[in-house]
């Protein structure tokens, strides 16, 4: 582990280090940025979705993605320094909002979220938590502010053994699925990275009793029609918990 990656966890490793930011970067995106992730994120999130972006850190996703007519897009961190940097610069955007938040204890109402992104928060808490307490509890308020029908999207570089303990928990009441993201058709797994797809459960299946108004209500929230368990693929690669579908998003600068 890096010496940098033992502070990921501290609020005010970030406080610096987006202070600092300022002066020479005033954006940077983990991993990739909107216009290479547009035609996979399009299948997860919708134009008209509240979207929450999970410790959107300076990363220019939420902007990109507000100028590409998302109409509603919540971008929280806890970093003060960040977000208030932030909101001066988005000064006058609709649809974009900002706001210094805890992932771990999230002041929004239940079910109140369409879509959820993920890309390298998880990764940053994890690799700081030697228990993952921390990502448990992030995942959990995650699990509590989604909608059912809604999606959970996580980019990450951590492999299935070391995340789906974490994500695939019975409690969340969601259907995992696994993608591997690269840039070409021959990308290997070592070029990818793990793409999680979290859909919350409507209703248990086993609940035969549900109320009929009530199914119909939960059902009315599903507002995403797509459904990733229909997807094929042409290729795939191979990893510790067998073969996952290679999802190819080119680089587009």
């Amino acid at each position: 582990m890096s010496l940098a990656c033992q502070y990921y966890g501290e609020r005010e490793y970030w406080d610096q280090r987006y202070e600092d930011d300022k002066k020479k970067r005033p954006h940077f995106d983990w991993y990739h940025g909107y216009k290479t992730l547009k035609p996979f994120l399009s299948k997860y999130f919708l134009k008209l979705d509240r979207i929450l972006m999970l410790g959107c850190g300076n990363s220019k996703l939420g902007e990109d993605m507000n100028d590409d007519e998302y109409k509603e897009i919540v971008n929280i961190d806890f970093s003060d320094v960040l977000i208030q940097d932030m909101k001066n610069r988005t000064v006058g955007r609709e649809g974009l909002e900002y706001l210094t938040m805890d992932g771990r204890d999230m002041d929004f109402e239940s079910d109140s979220f369409d879509s959820i992104f993920d890309k390298g928060t998880i990764d940053a808490v994890m690799c700081s938590d030697d228990d993952n307490s921390n990502a448990k509890r992030m995942i959990t308020e995650v699990s509590r502010v989604l909608k059912p029908g809604g999606f959970f999207v996580v980019m990450t570089y951590g492999s299935p053994e070391n995340r789906l303990p974490v994500l695939n928990v019975a409690n969340y009441n969601w259907t995992v699925y696994m993608r591997m993201l690269g840039t070409s058709p021959d990308a290997q797994s070592n070029q990818c990275h793990y793409i999680y797809i979290m859909r919350k459960n409507i209703a248990n299946s086993d609940n035969s009793t549900a109320d009929q108004a009530s199914l119909q209500q939960l059902k009315s929230i599903a507002t995403n029609p797509f459904d990733p368990s229909t997807e094929h693929f042409e290729t795939y690669l191979y990893s510790s918990v067998g073969k996952i579908a290679l999802e190819v998003t080119p680089v587009v600068k």
